[in-house]
Order: structure tokens, then C-alpha cells, then sequence
């Protein structure tokens, strides 16, 4: 059997369940899927070796079920799997659930396919970090009036005061230069930043703050990049909504099947909610996981609008009537005519 490594990218000495993991990935997943990974869990915290065949044994599983498990986390993100040049797995990493980095101590499991024996160590290639966006330095009053003189600046601190209606503080000023003078956002993005947070309902500058903060480590650096962006958090928002499920951000994984629902299957947002809605009217829970199923049967059956839809619940809902009916015609024959006088006449011969 290959052998292949178990490892995460924090050593903490004893195993730890994130609440994030709780709150959002368990939801959906099924029991034998929260089981294994509560077991890779606990064996990557304890630096055993274990084996699928051991894993399997232990809850009544088939090897099957457990590679099927480690793919569905794969896919979610929580742990990253390495292959080797034969596609069998060789390396799980167990990902920081918040932020996924795969780095850190490397453990060993045997088992997932047979092959050749593999004893070196393997570290899957980092996830993209988001970019680090530099300290806000103190503005001398002298530096604040340089700024001031500035007719673009004073052009942008007057917009800003227009939207925040009130005058700017100090602290204010500070955060303003900031994003303007460290960020490096241009006056016009400054004003969409601020209009944006002000329509959000938020007129505090510490909030305005960390929206551009955000921005930049995501690389959002102009309007168009903040208008789509934005098109596409309502998206997800108006999903989790007809989900049932406000009040909270979607987290990786939601937001990577949305995206896949869109780019790689071709939906708008409307087959997408509709999608979402059969989901709860069948199963009365929300479940991503069924919301793909569906989408994926109308992709193969060329199913792309509403009324295709309609048009594809007429055809089912008609062939199901007929199915009934040609079962009731089998026992609904009718009924044969008998004289039983001459009946009772001829048993009375016989």
C-alpha cells in the first residue's frame, strides 16, 4: 500500500475543532464526512500513524467511503490532497479552516491506494496570501496643511464632508490621507469608497477604513473592480437569503460553487434562486450540495431558462400520470358476466 503523509499547517499539540468548521462546513456534510475529518483531526494532533484500512475498520466503512471523504474535503478546502505521477494520494494537508496556508509538521497514513512506498515529505504548493497593507503613519498639522493645499485633496476632503454631513476631525484627516497617500487610492475611488459605506448605512471613518483596507489586500483598486465586486457579495447574499441563511458572509466554499454555477455550468441568478428554491421545497433544509445536483441535471439537460423549467416539470408530472394510470388499468378491467343458474346446472352434472 502507498504510504502517504498527514500534516497541518499549525502544530498546537492537541486537536482543535474551529468554530467556523462548526458553524458553516459541518453543515452540509454528511455524518461518515464529519466523522473522518474529526479523526484526521485527531490523529494529526496526536502524530499517530494511521491507515484508510484502520479508518474504514473503525467506523464500519468501506475504503471507498473514506477516499470519497477526504475528496469532499479536498474540494471545500479544508484539507488539500497531493498525488503522485499515478494519481494516488500520497499527502493530506489539514488547512487552517479560516485562512487555508498548507505549511507545517508533517505526519504519515498508509493505505488509499496500492502502489510503491513513498517516505518523502510533501508540502503542497502555498494558497496566495492576501497583500499586506502598510502601517498609517502620523500626519504632522504641517503635513495635514500640505495636503490641504492641495487642490485635488481639498477637492476629495470636501466630497467627503458632503457625504459624511459633518466636518472632518483630525483622525478623520488622518484616515483620508491614509488611503489617499499610503494606499494609494486616487480622489475619485476615495469618493466611490465613501459613498458606498455611506449608502451601507456606515458613517463612521474607522469603518471606512477597513473597507479600504480590504479593498486593497484584495487587490480591488479602482471603481470598476468595486462595483463588481459588489454585484457579485449581493449575489452570494441574495443566494444565502433563499437559502434562509442571513446574517452571516458565505464562506469559501459557497462562494466557490456560486462562482461555479455562473462561469463553469452558465446561470444567471435567477435559474441560481430557482435552483434554491426547489432545494427547499424538497428537502426543506439548505443544502449547497443539492442545489449543485440540480443545476447540474438541468446543464445536462440543456435546461437554461424559467420556462424550460416549467416546460421540464410538465413533461415529468405528465409521464408520472401516465405511469399511474397504466399501473390502475392493470387491475381495473372489467368485470365478466355470468349466469350462475346454468353454472350451478353444470357443477350439478358434473
Amino acid at each position: 500500500m502507498d504510504r502517504i503523509s498527514l500534516y497541518e499547517n499549525n502544530d498546537t499539540g492537541f486537536t482543535r475543532v474551529s468554530n467556523c468548521f462548526v458553524d458553516h462546513f459541518m453543515t452540509n456534510a454528511n455524518e461518515a464526512q464529519i466523522k473522518i475529518y474529526l479523526y484526521l483531526l485527531r490523529s494529526v494532533s496526536s502524530g499517530a500513524d494511521i491507515a484508510v484500512s484502520d479508518i474504514a475498520d473503525r467506523f464500519n466503512y468501506t475504503e471507498r467511503d473514506i477516499l470519497r471523504a477526504l475528496i469532499y474535503w479536498d474540494r471545500h478546502g479544508l484539507i488539500s490532497l497531493d498525488f503522485d505521477e499515478n494519481r494516488n494520494v500520497r499527502g493530506i494537508c489539514l488547512n487552517n479552516v479560516e485562512r487555508p496556508v498548507p505549511q507545517g509538521s508533517v505526519y504519515s497514513v498508509s493505505g488509499i491506494a496500492p502502489g510503491r512506498i513513498l517516505h518523502e515529505e510533501v508540502r503542497p504548493v502555498a494558497a496566495p496570501e492576501r497583500a499586506v497593507s502598510p502601517a498609517r503613519p502620523f500626519y504632522s498639522s504641517g503635513q495635514i496643511q500640505d495636503f490641504r493645499d492641495n487642490d485635488e485633496v481639498k477637492a476629495l476632503l470636501f466630497t467627503t464632508e458632503q457625504y459624511l454631513k459633518r466636518s472632518l476631525s483630525s483622525s478623520d484627516l488622518s484616515s483620508i490621507l491614509y488611503i489617499y497617500d499610503s494606499l494609494h487610492f486616487d480622489a475619485d475611488f476615495i469618493c466611490y469608497l465613501v459613498e458606498y459605506c455611506v449608502n451601507s448605512g456606515h458613517r463612521n471613518m474607522h469603518y471606512i477604513e477597513s473597507v479600504a483596507l480590504d479593498w486593497n489586500e484584495r487587490g480591488i483598486r479602482c471603481i470598476e473592480d468595486a462595483k463588481r465586486d459588489n454585484d457579485n457579495r449581493k449575489e452570494y447574499y441574495d443566494v444565502l437569503k433563499a437559502f434562509g441563511l442571513s446574517g452571516r458572509n458565505p464562506v469559501k466554499n459557497e462562494i466557490d460553487l456560486i462562482r461555479r454555477w455562473k462561469d463553469e455550468y452558465g446561470f444567471s441568478q435567477e435559474m441560481i434562486i430557482e435552483a434554491v428554491n426547489k432545494t427547499m421545497s424538497s428537502i426543506s433544509k439548505p443544502s449547497f450540495q443539492y442545489a449543485d445536483s440540480i443545476l447540474r441535471s438541468w446543464r445536462d439537460k440543456k435546461v437554461s431558462s424559467v420556462a424550460d423549467i416549467e416546460a421540464e416539470d410538465r413533461s415529468h408530472s405528465a409521464a408520472k400520470k401516465d405511469s399511474v394510470r397504466g399501473s390502475v388499468k392493470v387491475h381495473n378491467f372489467k368485470e365478466r358476466d355470468y349466469d350462475f343458474s346454468e353454472l350451478e346446472k353444470k357443477f350439478a352434472r358434473n
